[in-house]
């Protein structure tokens, strides 16, 4: 009987739950200043990522953000990702990805990070004024893409069209 109850403890313990450590971040955070836009339902605002991780990032910006409320962050290499803010400390905004963004998200926003980005990253700064500020800052690069990106949609767009007037020229 009592070896029975000595598996029956030892069981027991194996359910107990873990002492909650510390630290209770899920993923790796990544220190960066890097300016992206966000879009909400009502408004698209400039922001200044501080950190990142795969399930969440720091934010500044002068805009208001409600706790809850989602918006749509546009991310380098991924594009649109939506976030929900879970915390509000001033200018910061503590937010979470409503699903985790690949790691070579994160690899991406720290390429496009300068270079001194833990040091600027301590130091306050005050997020653009306003969202067209940051599209007149988009690289040139971004610009190009975008130009040809609409140039091949106008491509393909050209040869469905001469493709669907042969079909019918056809019968």
């Amino acid at each position: 009987m009592l070896a029975k109850e000595a598996a029956v403890r030892s069981l027991l313990a194996h359910i107990a739950n873990p002492a909650e450590p510390a630290n209770r971040r899920r993923t790796e955070r990544r220190t960066l200043r890097l300016d992206v836009a966000v879009r909400s339902s009502t408004r698209e605002s400039a922001v200044i990522i501080r950190n990142l991780s795969r399930t969440g990032l720091l934010i500044e910006t002068d805009a208001y953000f409600a706790l809850g409320e989602t918006f749509i962050l546009i991310l380098p290499e991924l594009g649109a990702v939506p976030a929900r803010v879970v915390r509000e400390e001033g200018k910061s905004l503590g937010c979470e990805f409503l699903s985790p963004v690949p790691a070579s998200v994160i690899s991406a926003a720290l390429l496009k990070a300068p270079h001194d980005a833990e040091a600027d990253a301590l130091a306050p700064a005050a997020p653009p004024d306003d969202a067209g500020h940051f599209v007149r800052a988009r690289p040139l690069g971004a610009f190009l893409f975008t130009v040809l990106t609409a140039l091949f949609s106008a491509v393909a767009l050209l040869f469905i069209v001469a493709l669907a007037t042969l079909n019918f020229s056809a019968e």
